[in-house]
């Protein structure tokens, strides 16, 4: 067993990639039927300047005057807030140019059966990433691939993008979180619009139009800050691409044992998975005797596993002491990037959104003409800059360390890729390092550990014992 010394405090490294190929990572649980795929997402409150007063009164008035309630809207709307209000209204719009192109059969990706499928995913997708109700629009409109509406809806529209950024925020939040109410409330609009004379399916008789009205006065802005789900780098993936599997194959290539088909060779694949993936404990195991103390000697034996942790047939080898951060240089990640030197960055200066780029794939037709399909989705554009922090917890070992070290090596030198779809041409990111603690000696440290104890080590993956005495992995 290695000598034990330990480092009191935290050691943190930064490394920052740049991308030299667009970067694909999307969420596998976030699924739709729009045949689209949104990069990864988590939310995030974001803060802006709030409006000065309240909204304009004759603004708020013009808007409900030009925007009457008839039919059965005139009941169900008449308790809409004035974001949901303003929310229905947007996408009635929509409707109203849209649906009768080509002799009602709509335009672009709006056609069809599946026309309305397409309009909730993409309205939704456009508010999420808008920051007004202008951009929100022109993100509508590109995303349904449909050409610019007539010059009559000019006025309506640019009145409802002229309304505070407050007010507008709020109808982006109505936009995003209640998607299908706001498209079933314009849905109907629009049909009761149609009629020459308003018809109504609820009451025996129509009801009279209503003409709603907002007291500006009670239309503040709520706070100065927005929930927004913002494209982001999953720590998790940065975890396992940069260092969990970098520092097995580095491993394994000192070891002379080369991982490329999992339990087919000397090494167990129940012991490969602890290294690659954490591993699993079986169904109904029983636990030693003495899992703390083969857990600390496992650690001990294997840097690798001491840094990043895992799992045997039967116990937990423990927590991880490694903590990983990963964030894209962009004006809303100002407050994560404080304090490093990315924040000096020109890309900390730009928006997040400017970044996102739309990408169409077609799955070819088969020689029977089966199987084609055109889909598209959402990548980080070329030159996008992600920021990576790894931080040891205080008395981490320096092996431990230098299994770190070891790992970022592997990957700059070997591997270089985020991401997914790296086959399609994606993910291939340059990295630097722009904080990291003087020195290599902890890497050295490992290396030679390695060299001296080539041996023990091979023979602890290769039984199953993991240098203990036991056999803990099947």
């Amino acid at each position: 067993m290695p000598e034990i010394t330990v480092i009191p405090n935290a050691r943190v490294y930064e490394v920052l990639l740049t991308a030299t190929q667009s970067i694909s990572h999307h969420d596998p649980a976030v699924q739709d039927k729009s045949n689209r795929l949104l990069f990864n997402r988590q939310k995030q409150r974001l803060e802006y300047q709030v409006d000065a007063g309240p909204a304009n009164q004759e603004l708020l008035d013009a808007i409900c005057k030009a925007n009457p309630l008839t039919g059965d809207m005139a009941v169900i709307g008449k308790d809409l807030s004035f974001p949901e209000f303003t929310a229905t209204i947007l996408v009635r719009y929509f409707l109203d140019i849209y649906n009768p192109r080509n002799n009602g059969d709509g335009e672009g990706l709006f056609s069809g059966k599946e026309r309305y499928t397409m309009l909730e995913a993409r309205f939704r997708q456009a508010a999420i990433c808008a920051a007004s109700l202008r951009s929100f629009w022109n993100r509508l409109v590109n995303a349904m691939q449909v050409s610019a509406h007539p010059s009559e809806y000019d006025q309506e529209l640019l009145t409802l993008f002229s309304l505070p950024r407050g007010l507008q925020h709020q109808v982006l939040r109505s936009l995003a979180d209640d998607y299908r109410s706001v498209l079933a409330l314009a849905r109907l609009w629009y049909q009761v619009r149609r009629e020459p004379t308003p018809q109504t399916t609820l009451f025996t008789e129509a009801p009279e139009p209503v003409v709603l009205r907002f007291d500006a006065s009670s239309l503040h802005a709520e706070g100065g800050s927005r929930i927004v789900e913002i494209p982001a780098i999953s720590a998790n993936s940065i975890r396992h691409q940069l260092v969990r599997e970098p520092a097995w194959c580095h491993l394994a290539s000192r070891l002379d044992l080369y991982p490329n088909d999992p339990g087919k060779g000397p090494v167990p694949a129940g012991v490969e998975a602890i290294f690659y993936n954490g591993g699993n404990i079986e169904a109904g195991a029983k636990q030693p005797s003495n899992p703390f103390a083969l857990a600390n000697e496992i650690r001990w034996r294997y840097p690798s596993l001491d840094l990043l942790g895992g799992v045997t047939d039967s116990f937990d080898l423990g927590e991880s002491r490694l903590r990983v951060g990963a964030w894209i240089v962009c004006r809303e990640n100002a407050k994560a990037l404080a304090g490093s030197p990315a924040t000096d960055l020109p890309a900390a200066r730009e928006s997040i959104f400017d970044l996102v780029d739309d990408e169409s794939r077609t799955r070819m037709a088969g020689r029977t003409g089966v199987g084609q399909m055109i889909y598209n989705y959402e990548s980080l554009c070329t030159g996008t800059q992600v920021l990576c922090r790894f931080t040891l917890q205080p008395f981490t070992p320096p092996l431990t360390e230098g299994a770190l070290q070891a790992a970022l090596h592997w990957w700059m030198n070997e591997d270089r890729s985020i991401g997914g779809q790296s086959a399609r041409g994606h993910g291939d990111v340059a990295g630097e390092w722009l904080v990291r603690p003087e020195g290599e000696d902890p890497l050295r440290a490992y290396e030679a550990y390695l060299e001296t104890n080539l041996q023990e080590l091979r023979q602890g993956l290769v039984d199953g014992t993991l240098g203990t005495k036991t056999k803990v992995v099947s």
